[in-house]
């Protein structure tokens, strides 16, 4: 009987033993996988639900057959499910052509997920694509560019070229304000620098060597959109202008947007400054919907800036929208000759949420009556399961 104990002693002692010795090398060989990449495929995709959407995509490393899934995001059950499988090739290189099936795009906006599933020598990788499909009803647009982006559901309800890279001009400042919304130098005041007063297009004056706190200077900006006060504001934050853009494109990189890269605080026309309507909807959705100081300043209709040197002076606000409907929360507006008349307008609809953007407007004019044409489109339809 004893001997018996003891060889199954052994016995459980040498599993053991082996279980503790294979989850190591188990554990060494996934950490030794060669990283998986894949290729060809945008991230945003804009196509109408009834057309075919197809894109060819490259997978490597393929030395052994890799198993591909396509998948779609349920954002009632926050998880994947597949839709389509695929086996690529046995070539280092492999490409396959993945489809996404119309029945699935029906609704106006998807997130899709390629996923490469992982084997014996290779890691497993995975990407995101936004897919959006028709618009509920087609509208004739004066601007490059539209956007309606509902805030709660994180989705698009509507979208006329929303994902082009255009001059974003003013609606720049919505970033300026929000990393000054989140920086502890709200109450903190600023000394007028020579680059700040040689700013052009600053309401009020910005005059070298006048003080302004940066509550006054937050409202200058997002009401009658004061270049020389961005600069004010950069300054006081990060100490320059340039730390501070750095600081403005990390902060869009956190969002996962690809589409913006700022390369002034103001927005004034400059080389390699660009975003989309998508983008700016976006950043003003996130900081309205976290920040009240926001939602109040946006609200505004005029506001008394106090300096040092000047004493009161009262601003105004650009938004032509003031008034148009109690949905209407308040926004920002941008004009450049380059970048045309812009606007970034919040509206809030049976209790939800939603960011209009237009950019490359030709005219003020056409821009109000595209941003009209966009909140009759969310009264319309913002009920509707898009």
């Amino acid at each position: 009987m004893k001997n018996i104990q003891r060889i199954l002693a052994l016995v459980f002692a040498a599993l053991f033993l082996f279980s503790f010795a294979f989850f190591f090398v188990d554990k060494g060989l996934i950490e030794n996988k060669v990283k998986t990449s894949i290729d060809g495929i945008e991230q945003a995709i804009n196509a109408q639900s009834s057309s075919v959407l197809e894109r060819e995509i490259e997978i490597s490393p393929c030395n052994n057959a890799r198993i591909v899934l396509l998948q779609l995001y349920n954002s009632s059950e926050k998880k994947y499910y597949t839709v389509n499988r695929y086996i690529t090739g046995q070539t280092q290189i492999s490409k396959i052509k993945i489809s996404f099936p119309k029945e699935y795009r029906l609704k106006t906006y998807g997130k899709w997920r390629v996923q490469v599933l992982e084997n014996k020598t290779c890691q497993k990788a995975e990407k995101i694509i936004e897919v959006t499909s028709n618009n509920i009803e087609n509208k004739e647009l004066a601007s490059k560019s539209a956007c309606v982006y509902c805030v709660d559901d994180n989705t698009v309800l509507y979208d006329n070229n929303c994902h082009k890279k255009l001059k974003p001009a003013s609606t720049t400042k919505v970033m300026t304000a929000t990393l000054l919304l989140e920086s502890n130098k709200l109450n903190d005041s600023i000394e007028v620098s020579k680059k700040a007063a040689n700013t052009e297009y600053s309401k009020p004056e910005m005059k070298k060597g006048d003080v302004f706190k940066n509550r006054d200077l937050l409202y200058a900006i997002m009401l009658a959109s004061s270049n020389g006060a961005a600069v004010s504001i950069a300054e006081s934050v990060n100490g320059s202008t340039g730390d501070f853009i750095e600081q403005m494109n990390k902060k869009v990189k956190s969002f996962g947007r690809k589409d913006t890269h700022f390369a002034s605080v103001h927005g004034l026309d400059m080389d390699n400054h660009y975003s989309s309507a998508y983008d700016i909807a976006f950043i003003t959705g996130n900081i309205y919907k976290e920040n009240q100081l926001f939602r109040n300043v946006i609200a505004t209709d005029t506001y008394v800036v106090t300096s040092k040197e000047q004493g009161s002076v009262t601003i105004r606000t650009t938004d032509k929208l003031r008034g148009y409907s109690s949905k209407h929360k308040g926004g920002k507006t941008g004009f450049t000759s380059g970048a045309g008349y812009c606007f970034s307008g919040v509206y809030v609809h049976e209790g939800k949420t939603y960011v209009a953007c237009v950019l490359g407007a030709k005219t003020g004019k056409d821009r109000w009556n595209d941003m009209k044409i966009l909140y009759k489109y969310i009264d319309k339809y913002g009920a509707t399961n898009y």
